[in-house]
């Protein structure tokens, strides 16, 4: 066998042009080559260790060594047309090559994403079916991507996901030990059905950016029968594979939480969810410049046989469809650095799997080449089939141009130009470090997802659908007759990646969370910094071609669209028990007492299945990448102790709350004692106090007056009821429901005259003084906050130079005026001979083009917005704080000119991202 050590390629591959057979050559792009690398030749001895198994793989035309040829790894449609699958029968270049799908694809459709089959006799993949020359490659009426399975034993080719083809694209499929498939599809089965039960019209939801419709995971029996959606995001969740446990590890994208892929986990059936690897790792990949901090994604995971990961890492661009292979310890780590359990011995995950040096810098070269795609051996050698390119230059100061082998000299300077990646196959082996040829590389053709179609050894285990009793509380939320119903619980907020902050969050009043839930020793519930917790729905935003919006409908934030699903209280230790939607992307917000979200926003998305119960011990410190990774099971362990005895109530707690374990939390004892399979309890004087509801609502059901000597705490609510104007609310949330959905938009109405509520019309309702005297008997917001005075004949400086009307923006005109003032910087204005005009002032100016002294000129002043996109707490400096009795400027001080419910309504608005509309089909088409 001919084989090369690739532990050398970091020396130069001059040296290694010499090891190689020189039988094959490859012809360049524009012109012959000069020099030989790794790939470019080379047969080899039969090995029987994988040659005696069908070997099958993708051939394409090879992209173009050009940015606009590149695919983003997000673009998950786009295709390269004259892609095929072929098989020898053999992985031998002696072996007879067999293109299996030309008959399908008559050339001019494209094959990927290969899989086999646990027994080794079949294989799955997706194919897309030949494409018209005469339209874009992403036009919507091209044909979709589709699910097709190869026999090995028959020789035939199966079309798996054979229904219309409008129903979506169907790309990477995996088998499961069952035999039946897990795969990515924009069909969106669960997502669109919701979307009818929600009143709107049926259509696949789109990524944040709007550029795709999002692919989530789906499963489907062998046949392709019985497709149900198994995961639910607001961008793609892709590349699915099998964990030798059973469960799904698969590559997601997310955009709230920075704009990049990392590595989650499910069961078959979408319980289970959550974090696996690499949500801070990503700034890893390794460089030219020695540093190892590139911005690198996770793609394409694949456990070995040995229990690690292996991954192909690279930026979303300029790598020309390839990167690194890294091998993850994910089993003991969920980053680089951070291990999976408390008490993880300290050490590092994450590590090149070869040797050969790839770089991942976007739009240079990588000496060592790159991978498209990797594929491990379960045959007891350690070893991977992988699809390698050698590092390759176009020499364009020649004619022709000549394409030559990666060298220190033909690398540096500025206008380096890479030539077309020649991927062929390779098998690499692990532990001897060695890369020897499969196949030699082919003139303007790559060879890619090379897959050896061998029994895996041992299967993955099998696991089951959750199946919950039937009368079991999850049975009753699974069939809820709304839709189903999971029950998320938190065991303290106050419990920060195993730590127990309350101290901190109380500035050293309260010592611990024991403290905190003794009502003798905190005697007041004020003291208590968390006292809600709000659930946010993603709204889902259609096609532009079915729904074009103008983009400040979704607000400054970045946060999309949203929706409020319930409220529910955080009981005095910080624990939360709350049955929610079932099958629809959630995030958590913690309030404090005004309703105000408390931290940073949560900024990945949750979801349960009907009938689950997802535990979280508690909360976490986001928005900076130097905090430990939370959302994966069993990083930290539980602060709140909970209960100290079966049946009895908590310190100087009422008697008749008992827990019913040690160590439950409250809202644990507070369900025991009042919920019955999820329903009130018979008997029971409170309604279950796992159900949510959709107003804000405070009742101290735990002081025990006669042993926390103190009264009850003073109940309070924030009612939807209680507004002026219409609620946001729809009619699920009387009797709260699955389908309760409270919808805030800013305007007061759309286009064509439809009342859509919320906050434009708080500033036109009459607001009579309660003050006997008051030189102004009514405040309403725009009699002040107006350009023109209260008789409409005069113009002014608005109060505050804050403009709260409802005329059209003059920055924007798809916006209110008060919209604009509200969120937006804005010029300071000043009276000038009863015209209202920009305040200017002096500000340096430009030097003197003849004396280059300095000069001044005048500008106009801008003044910071009163309000914070996506947080209340950020607004309450320069507007809430103005309502609530805190701010004593006689002038400013504009306490009970808003109700508590309308500041709730204002806070809420806020912290979902203050959005201009948040539905899309409110928002008036353009």
């Amino acid at each position: 066998m001919n084989t090369l050590h690739a532990r050398e390629l970091r020396h130069g591959p001059l040296k290694l042009a010499a090891l190689l057979l020189p039988a094959l050559i490859i012809v360049g792009c524009a012109g012959g080559v000069s020099g030989h690398a790794p790939g470019l030749a080379g047969a080899q001895t039969q090995d029987p260790g994988t040659l005696n198994f069908p070997l099958a793989y993708v051939k394409r035309p090879a992209p173009a060594a050009t940015p606009k040829a590149d695919i983003d790894v997000r673009d998950l449609i786009t295709s390269t047309t004259g892609g095929d699958l072929y098989i020898r029968a053999q992985a031998s270049p002696g072996s007879l090559e067999t293109n299996v799908t030309m008959s399908v694809t008559k050339g001019m459709g494209d094959v990927r994403d290969l899989d086999v089959s646990p027994d080794g006799k079949k294989l799955v993949f997706s194919l897309r079916l030949p494409l018209n020359p005469n339209k874009p490659n992403t036009d919507v009426t091209q044909p979709n991507w589709k699910i097709y399975q190869y026999d090995a034993v028959l020789k035939t080719v199966t079309q798996l996901t054979n229904d219309n083809t409008t129903a979506g694209h169907d790309v990477g499929a995996h088998y499961l030990p069952d035999g039946g498939i897990v795969f990515a599809s924009t069909r969106q089965a669960a997502t669109q059905a919701i979307l009818i039960d929600e009143g709107r019209p049926q259509y696949p939801a789109q990524t944040d950016d709007r550029k795709q419709p999002i692919f989530l995971l789906h499963v489907m029996n062998a046949d392709g029968t019985g497709i149900h959606q198994i995961s639910f995001n607001t961008n793609h969740d892709f590349a699915p594979s099998v964990l030798a446990n059973g469960q799904i590890v698969f590559s997601r994208y997310e955009s709230i939480n920075g704009d990049q892929i990392s590595l989650y986990r499910a069961n078959p059936d979408g319980s289970g969810l959550e974090l696996y690897y690499g949500e801070n790792s990503h700034a890893t990949g390794a460089n030219l410049a020695g540093t190892s901090n590139n911005v690198i994604q996770f793609l394409n995971a694949r456990q070995r046989a040995d229990g690690k990961l292996i991954a192909i890492v690279r930026p979303f661009l300029g790598t020309q469809q390839g990167g690194d292979i890294v091998q993850i310890d994910a089993a003991n780590f969920v980053e680089i650095n951070q291990p999976s359990t408390p008490k993880g011995s300290a050490g590092t995950a994450q590590s090149s799997a070869t040797t050969l040096g790839v770089t991942t810098d976007a739009n240079l070269p990588s000496m060592g080449g790159r991978f498209a795609s990797a594929y491990p051996l379960y045959d007891g050698t350690n070893r991977m089939l992988v699809s390698w390119a050698p590092c390759l230059v176009l020499n364009t100061t020649v004619t022709p141009a000549t394409t030559s082998v990666c060298t220190a000299s033909n690398t540096s300077g500025a206008n380096v130009q890479l030539a077309p990646p020649q991927y062929t196959i390779w098998i690499y082996d692990v532990g001897k470090g060695t890369l020897s040829p499969i196949l030699g590389a082919e003139a303007s053709t790559v060879i890619v997802e090379p897959v050896i179609m061998q029994a895996r050894t041992p299967v993955p285990t099998f696991i089951p659908d959750f199946a919950p009793a039937p009368g079991s509380a999850a049975a009753n939320l699974a069939h809820n007759s709304n839709g189903g119903l999971g029950l998320l619980v938190i065991r303290s907020v106050y419990d920060f990646d195993g730590i127990d902050m309350v101290a901190a969050e109380t500035n050293n009043a309260i010592p611990n969370i024991a403290a905190l839930a003794d009502p003798k020793q905190t005697i007041t519930a004020d003291l208590r910094p968390a006292r809600f917790v709000r659930i946010e729905k993603a709204v889902e935003i259609p096609d532009k071609k079915v729904r074009k919006i103008n983009n400040s409908a979704f607000g400054p934030a970045g946060m999309g669209m949203r929706e409020i699903l319930a409220y529910a209280p955080v009981e005095p230790d910080g624990s939360v028990k709350v049955q929610l939607p079932a099958n629809v992307p959630f995030t958590i917000d913690v309030l404090d007492k005004n309703a105000r979200r408390i931290g940073a926003r949560h900024e990945s998305w949750m979801q349960l299945i009907p009938g689950e119960t997802k535990t979280c011990n508690g909360c976490h410190v986001t928005g900076s990448k130097s905090e430990p990774s939370h959302g994966r099971s069993g990083l930290t362990a539980s602060v709140n102790a909970g209960a100290a005895a079966v049946g009895a109530p908590f310190p100087n707690t009422k008697a008749n709350l008992s827990a019913a374990n040690v160590g439950d939390t409250m809202a644990d004892t507070r369900a025991w004692n009042t919920c019955a399979n999820g329903v009130t309890a018979p008997g029971a004087t409170t309604p279950c106090s796992e159900l949510p509801t959709i107003d804000v609502i405070y009742s101290d059901v735990w002081t025990d007056p006669t042993t926390a000597g103190r009264p009850p705490d003073k109940a309070f609510s924030y009612l939807y009821a209680n507004l002026s104007t219409p609620s946001p609310a729809n009619t699920h949330c009387a009797t709260w429901d699955p389908l309760c959905r409270s919808t805030i938009h800013y305007p007061d109405a759309t286009a064509d005259g439809n009342v859509s509520h919320q906050i434009q019309l708080l500033w036109y309702l009459p607001r009579p003084s309660s003050v006997p005297g008051d030189p102004n008997p009514d405040h309403k917001c725009v009699l002040c906050h107006n350009s023109l005075n209260a008789a409409g004949n005069a113009q002014q400086v608005p109060a505050g130079q804050l403009n709260l009307t409802d005329s059209a923006s003059s920055v924007d005109p798809t916006v209110t005026t008060s919209y604009e003032q509200l969120l937006f910087a804005h010029n300071e204005q000043t009276l000038n001979m009863g015209a209202l005009q920009d305040l200017l002032v002096p500000a340096p100016g430009p030097p003197d083009p003849v004396t280059g002294k300095p000069t001044t000129i005048m500008v106009p002043l801008s003044l910071a917005p009163p309000m914070t996109a996506g947080s209340a707490s950020g607004s309450v400096v320069k507007f809430l704080r103005m309502f609530d009795g805190t701010y004593q400027d006689p002038v400013l001080d504009h306490t009970g000119f808003l109700t508590a419910a309308e500041l709730r309504l204002i806070a809420e608005w806020l912290d979902i991202g203050a959005q201009y509309y948040n539905d899309p089909f409110v928002a008036p088409a353009i």
